[in-house]
């Protein structure tokens, strides 16, 4: 699952603030699942975690999470097979009000891109 984030950032270039148009890929890699939901309100599971740990519209990972524990759970009640080492990922949209948590074995953020 590929996802093109295009945003503003504001810079300074020779004394003057100047907005720019940039983008970014995040790129998800073996996606077990997603699940897009409004910010603030619908949270799905429980975050038990350090408040640090969660950034306001930056990708995050949570590291101990109820979801990766539950899926595993599902998982092992199905298949004898070796789970997947899924990993849980998190990102707000905060102008579009919506939040995205992706269950995937890694995630590859692009740098900077400019916007077009």
């Amino acid at each position: 699952m590929i996802l093109d984030i295009e945003y503003e950032k504001e810079v300074v270039v020779d004394s003057e603030e100047v907005v720019l148009a940039l983008r970014r890929e995040v790129a998800f890699k073996s996606v077990r699942c997603f699940i897009r939901e409004p910010f603030p309100g619908g949270a799905i599971f429980e975050f038990d975690g350090d408040p640090s740990e969660f950034r306001l519209g930056k990708l995050t990972e949570f590291i101990d999470s109820e979801l990766v524990r539950n899926n595993l759970k599902a998982w092992r009640s199905v298949s004898s097979h070796e789970p997947p080492k899924l990993r849980h990922f998190s990102i707000q949209f905060l102008s579009e009000n919506l939040t995205l948590h992706v269950l995937a074995v890694d995630v590859f953020l692009s740098n900077e891109l400019s916007g077009s």
